[in-house]
C-alpha cells in the first residue's frame, strides 16, 4: 500500500509538471490550451509540486495571484496534512490496534518470509493424515490460501498494561476448504495402487494448492481477538495456538477435526477405491491363487482370471444406511458382485452330465481333474448374472479419522459369497466322484 501511494505521489506530479510546460508551449503557439480548472485538479490530486515547479521552469502563469499564491498554499496546506496524518500514525503506532494492524499487513500483503512463517506452522496441516517437503509449488499454495484475505478492527479494549483486539477477518469458507482437502487427502491414502511418479499425491502443500485451484469458495467473515501486552517497545501480541487459528479463519481446527468428514462419506471413499482397481490389481489385493482349490496347474490360473475379471466388472457398492453415535458409526453396505449360486448351478448340470457318461468312468485322475477344471472354467464363461448381499458394518472413530475396517463379511460378499461357493463345489465335486466310482 504503501509503495502505490509513493508510486502515485510521483506519477502525479510528473504529470503536473509535463502539462504545465505543454501548456506553456500550446500559449506561445496560440494553441488550444489547458483549462486552468484542469490544472487546480491536479494541484488538488496532490500534484501541487509538479504544478509549482513547472510555473517556475517554464515561466508559465507566475504572473496570475490565483496561482502564484493559490499553487503555494494548496502545497503548503497539503504538507500539513501529511504532517498531521504522520503525526497520528506515529501516535497510533503506540496503539494496541497499530500493532495488530502491523502484523495482519502483512499476511494482507505476502511475501516470502511471511509464507515461510506460515509454512513454519506444524499444525496448518493435520499429520496424520498428510505429508510433504517444501517445494516451489509452497509459496503459491500459502498465496492462495491468503488471496481474499482482508481485515477490520472491531473494538480495541485497554487495561493498564494490557490490551485485547478483535478483528474481523474476511477469509475463503475454510470449513469447506478443510473438507475438501480432507476428502482429497483420504483418496490419495486408500489409493491402493496409485502413482509413485505423481509428486501431488505425495505433497501437502501440493494437495493445497490443487484444491484451492480447482475450487471456488465463498467469502466468510470471523473474529479473531489478539491479546497484547504492554512492555518499554511498546504494545507485543501474546501469540498461541488459538490466535494462530482464528487468524486463518479456524483451518486448523477443521483440518484437525476427526469428524470433518461423516462416516458416511469416508465409507464411500474406501469403497470407491476398490471399485478403481484393474483386473490385475484385483488378482494382487485379493492374493488369489487356485481360488476353487482345484489343484489343476492347467486351468487354475485360467479360472481365477476369469473369476477375478467378473467380480472386477461386477463390483459396485450402496450405502442403505449409516449411522453415527459417537465414536461409532453402524452401516448397512449392499455390494453387488459376481453370482455364484448361478455360477454353479450351470456347473453342476455340466459336472452331472459328465458323471453320467462312460467317459468319466473311463477317466484317471488326471484326465477327470482336467476335464472338471474344464467345466467349472465354461461355467464362468457362461455365467452373466450378479448379486447383491447386504452387509453390516461397524467402525470406530480412532481420534483422528472414522477407522474403516471392512471384514470377512465383506470379503465373502465380494467374492460373491465364496465360503458357500467353495461347499457347494466341494459338494458337488464329492457327489460326481461317488457317481464315478459306482460301476
Amino acid at each position: 500500500m504503501r509503495a502505490l501511494l509513493i508510486i502515485y505521489i510521483i506519477v502525479i506530479n510528473l504529470t503536473g509538471f509535463f502539462i504545465m510546460g505543454i501548456d506553456k508551449r500550446r500559449a506561445r503557439r496560440g494553441g488550444w490550451r489547458i483549462r486552468e480548472k484542469t490544472l487546480f485538479i491536479i494541484a488538488l490530486l496532490f500534484g501541487s509540486i509538479g504544478i509549482l515547479a513547472g510555473m517556475y521552469v517554464f515561466r508559465h502563469k507566475t504572473k496570475h495571484l490565483s496561482f502564484s499564491i493559490g499553487i503555494p498554499t494548496i502545497m503548503v496546506l497539503q504538507f500539513l496534512l501529511i504532517g498531521l496524518l504522520f503525526s497520528w500514525s506515529i501516535r497510533r503506532m503506540k496503539s494496541p490496534s497499530q500493532a495488530v494492524e502491523n502484523e495482519l499487513t502483512l499476511i494482507h500483503d505476502l511475501d516470502d518470509k511471511t509464507i515461510q512463517s506460515f509454512i513454519s506452522y506444524d499444525n496448518l496441516m493435520n499429520e496424520d493424515l498428510a505429508s510433504g517437503e517444501i517445494d516451489d509449488k509452497t509459496a503459491d499454495a500459502v498465496r492462495l490460501f491468503f488471496e481474499n484475505f482482508e481485515y477490520h478492527v472491531h473494538n480495541e479494549v485497554i487495561k493498564e498494561n494490557t490490551a485485547t483486539v478483535s478483528v474481523n477477518i474476511t477469509n475463503i469458507d475454510m470449513h469447506a476448504l478443510a473438507q475438501d482437502l480432507c476428502r482429497e487427502i483420504l483418496r490419495q491414502s486408500v489409493d491402493i495402487y496409485h502413482d509413485e511418479s505423481d509428486q501431488q499425491t505425495d505433497n501437502y502443500y501440493h494437495l493445497l494448492y490443487e484444491t484451492l485451484s480447482s475450487n471456488t469458495y465463498e467469502p466468510v467473515v470471523t473474529t479473531a481477538y489478539f491479546h497484547l501486552q504492554k512492555d518499554d517497545a511498546g504494545w507485543i501480541i501474546l501469540a498461541d495456538e488459538t490466535l494462530e487459528d482464528e487468524l486463518v479463519s479456524g483451518f486448523i481446527s477443521y483440518m484437525n477435526d476427526p469428524k470433518i468428514l461423516p462416516a458416511s462419506e469416508v465409507l464411500s471413499i474406501h469403497l470407491d477405491a476398490l471399485k478403481e482397481l484393474s483386473t490385475e490389481q484385483w488378482a494382487d489385493y485379493l492374493g488369489v491363487s487356485d481360488v476353487f482349490s482345484t489343484y489343476n496347474a492347467q486351468y487354475y490360473p485360467l479360472i481365477d482370471e476369469e473369476y477375478i475379471s467378473q467380480i472386477a466388472e461386477a463390483f459396485d457398492y450402496e450405502i442403505l444406511k449409516c449411522k453415527e453415535d459417537g465414536n461409532t458409526a453402524d452401516a448397512v453396505v449392499r455390494i453387488k458382485s459376481i453370482d455364484m449360486t448361478n455360477v454353479l448351478e450351470i456347473y453342476k448340470e455340466k459336472l452331472l452330465a459328465y458323471a453320467a457318461t462312460t467317459r468319466s468312468i473311463r477317466d484317471d485322475a488326471a484326465a477327470f481333474s482336467d476335464e472338471t477344471s474344464r467345466l467349472l472354467l465354461e461355467s464362468l464363461q457362461e455365467n452373466d448374472k450378479t448379486t447383491s448381499t447386504d452387509i453390516d458394518l461397524t467402525f470406530y472413530n480412532n481420534g483422528t479419522v472414522w477407522d474403516i475396517w471392512l471384514g470377512s463379511d465383506f470379503t465373502n460378499a465380494l467374492m460373491g459369497n465364496m465360503q458357500e461357493a467353495i461347499d457347494t463345489f466341494n459338494e458337488v465335486t464329492q457327489e460326481s466322484q461317488i457317481m464315478n466310482a459306482v460301476p
